[in-house]
């Protein structure tokens, strides 16, 4: 009988250096929290009556290398709850756990956690534990596809399917690779599961991107991340939203109510372009997001846009422009001047020692 399991992929364990810090312990505080939903989603998979945690593909961020600091602590996280909550593990790579472009046992960085409660299914097999077929990270989409057809569930059979691969339609914007819901949906398998695109979504036949665990980078702005509860029995599941930081853009989001923005910000990384001329109208507005509950502000200041007044002999002069840039253009204007370059740079340099007095 197969039982709940828990499934999540694009866990992309890490050093950050972004918005992160090194904790007392030397470990690194995004690293932390990432480790901590781990640790939540096996809680619920155990009170959901099951013992598999599912990790489809891309569990480590650098390809090809996994430093120390982030396979130590992942091993002793997965030995830990084996040990407290009897919790076994099951992963496929994805592309970014892989040295090269196939998967295979000694290019994989994830065999490095294989042991007695932690396998790594590094080629196509069937879980019947699970009910589904596990497929790991294939390069070429028409490969995957070939393999998908050739394990393809027989009339009457029910079977999932859980691949890493990029699902079209998941994310607006991103171009087709060819796998695209519908022709999935023709294949025969009850659900496919997808890690891979770092957002979650369900489609009509059967189709379901996991998302990843978290945000990572500004790159998931407006995206579902979290991990998900799958009931094989009746082959449904139960998303749970990540309780990380997630990373918002306000300038994304121009029409939205002010009156929402501070639940937008709260404990969140944002990200806001303001016009701004000057470094205290920037820290105003990074202080008053942080105020709101943000956790980190990065600030993009723009030029406020210019206002031209008239100025002597009829000289427009750009409100908001530097006091050099201001100076330069003016002069440049005078017909009279038979060296504008050379009396611009004087006069800057009059006006420079002037304000030096004054300090």
């Amino acid at each position: 009988m197969s039982l709940p399991y828990c499934l999540m992929a694009d866990l992309h364990l890490h050093r950050w250096s972004s918005f992160a810090q090194d904790l007392p312990s030397g470990l690194n505080s995004r690293l932390s929290g990432l480790l901590s939903e781990i640790t939540r989603a096996s809680v619920e998979v155990v009170k959901a009556g099951g013992k598999h945690v599912v990790l489809a593909g891309d569990v480590f961020h650098v390809r090809g290398s996994v430093a120390p600091s982030v396979l130590n602590p992942t091993k002793d996280l997965l030995k830990s709850l084996h040990g407290g909550l009897g919790v076994e593990f099951i992963i496929i790579p994805g592309n970014h756990d892989l040295e090269g472009k196939e998967a295979t046992r000694l290019g994989s960085a994830v065999t490095a956690l294989e042991c007695d409660h932690v396998s790594i299914e590094n080629e196509t097999v069937f879980r019947g534990d699970l009910g589904a077929w596990l497929f790991p990270w294939f390069e070429r989409v028409e490969d995957l596809k070939a393999q998908l057809e050739r394990r393809a569930p027989e009339e009457g059979v029910v079977c999932d399917a859980i691949i890493h691969a990029p699902i079209d339609g998941v994310i607006a914007g991103l171009p087709a690779h060819g796998l695209d819901p519908e022709y999935l949906a023709t294949l025969g398998y009850r659900n496919i599961y997808a890690g891979h695109y770092h957002n979650h979504r369900a489609f009509p036949g059967g189709a379901v991107s996991i998302g990843a665990l978290a945000h990572h980078t500004w790159s998931d702005v407006g995206t579902k991340a979290g991990f998900l509860i799958v009931n094989p029995l009746e082959g449904s599941y139960r998303w749970f939203k990540s309780h990380l930081p997630e990373f918002v853009d306000l300038s994304k989001l121009a029409e939205t109510d002010p009156e929402m923005i501070p639940l937008l910000v709260d404990k969140n990384y944002v990200r806001v372009r303001v016009a701004a001329s000057k470094v205290k109208e920037v820290d105003e507005a990074r202080q008053e997001l942080l105020d709101m509950g943000a956790i980190a502000v990065l600030v993009q200041a723009e030029p406020k846009p210019p206002v031209e007044t008239e100025g002597r002999a009829g000289v427009s002069v750009k409100s908001g422009a530097s006091l050099e840039v201001s100076v330069t253009e003016f002069i440049g204007s005078m017909k009279d001047v038979t060296d504008p370059k050379a009396v611009s740079e004087a006069a800057i340099a009059v006006l420079a020692s002037v304000e030096t007095m004054g300090e």
